[in-house]
């Protein structure tokens, strides 16, 4: 047997490696895009009114603060406030800005909900 070959034992070893690394590799990858995204604002502005996640209008809109986040099946890849034309970004602060659809309350750039409507 040449060395280049695989004999049963070394497969069932890097069977069993495989089987072993391979679920740790999965979670860490799934963990690294539920974090926010490079872009997205960390904290709100002081003193502006900001729709909070699960609460009142963002309950009813299905808001979320990442739309990569988003399990709504309405959303798609790429959609955000921050290319939506109900968010007005004319008066926005630190990544954050009013939205018409959430009654003026400022929401994130990367947020999402199920009023979003192109620009």
């Amino acid at each position: 047997m040449d060395e280049k070959s695989l004999d049963r034992r070394s497969f069932f070893k890097m069977a069993v490696t495989a089987a072993v690394v391979v679920p740790f590799a999965l979670k860490a990858i799934g963990n690294a895009e539920a974090a926010p995204s490079a872009g997205c604002p960390a904290t709100a502005p002081a003193g502006k009114p900001v729709a909070v996640v699960g609460v009142g209008m963002a309950k009813g809109l299905d808001y979320v603060e990442d739309g990569k986040t988003s399990t709504n099946p309405k959303h798609k890849p790429g959609q955000n406030c921050a290319n939506c034309k109900y968010y007005n970004d004319k008066k926005g602060e630190g990544g954050y800005a009013p939205c018409t659809m959430m009654g003026m309350k400022w929401v994130t750039n990367c947020g999402w909900c199920k009023s979003y409507a192109a620009r």
